[in-house]
């Protein structure tokens, strides 16, 4: 995430800021964040309603970490500071273990008044866990709600095989739940270029104005 082949959208509020510390792939992916909790937030002004999303983001390398958890209050400028605070992972990529961190602040976060949703975005390649995606998927399932699994590949799409098989498994557990336990649809993307990414993160948080939602993120 640290190649400089990709920068953050230039031209947006917080395009400074972003590009002060983090000129590269990372802050291209800070850039796209921004503009989904910036549409989320108006969404909510919109309807007239309190917040009902919750933010919990992951970030992971070899290693996983949770960023942010449960957070119902930070504004957008807010949780974007969280990030820059913290910079950009570095390393290796496993995805087996990011996505038992993110079951597990699922699972240790739940609500019977959202639909989980998790978007996993990557620049590398790993050798798909495929258990740990099914455990992921019915362990949602198990508590009520199917998850919502978003797979969006920021690198070469040579390398999003993996990638493309984690939503295609979540795409078919989601279709054995009840009707009434399904939330927005799973699915994958490649995004090339950093006005691409922005707008995967628009067009997931489209996605996500009818249900309510609970975010977990790399």
């Amino acid at each position: 995430m640290t190649s400089n082949d990709r920068v953050p959208l230039p031209g947006t509020p917080n395009s400074a800021r972003i590009s002060a510390g983090n000129n590269h792939r990372f802050g291209a992916v800070l850039s796209a964040l921004d503009s989904f909790w910036i549409s989320r937030d108006a969404a909510t002004t919109a309807s007239g309603t309190s917040r009902k999303d919750a933010y919990s983001i992951v970030l992971f390398d070899h290693q996983a970490e949770v960023r942010v958890a449960n957070d119902f209050t930070s504004s957008p400028d807010q949780l974007l500071s969280f990030l820059l605070d913290k910079g950009c992972a570095g390393g290796g990529t496993n995805f087996g273990l990011a996505l038992q961190v993110a079951q597990s602040a699922m699972e240790s976060h739940w609500s019977s008044e959202r639909s989980p949703v998790l978007i996993f975005l990557s620049d590398g390649e790993c050798q798909l866990d495929e258990v740990s995606v099914y455990d992921v998927c019915r362990g949602a399932i198990s508590l009520g709600k199917s998850l919502s699994l978003h797979a969006v590949s920021f690198g070469r799409d040579g390398s999003a095989g993996s990638l493309r098989n984690m939503a295609k498994i979540a795409a078919e557990v989601q279709a054995g739940a009840p009707a009434d336990q399904q939330g927005p649809p799973c699915g994958f993307t490649s995004a090339l270029d950093t006005i691409q990414l922005a707008e995967t993160f628009l067009g997931i948080a489209e996605s996500m104005r009818k249900p309510r939602a609970t975010l977990v993120h790399h």
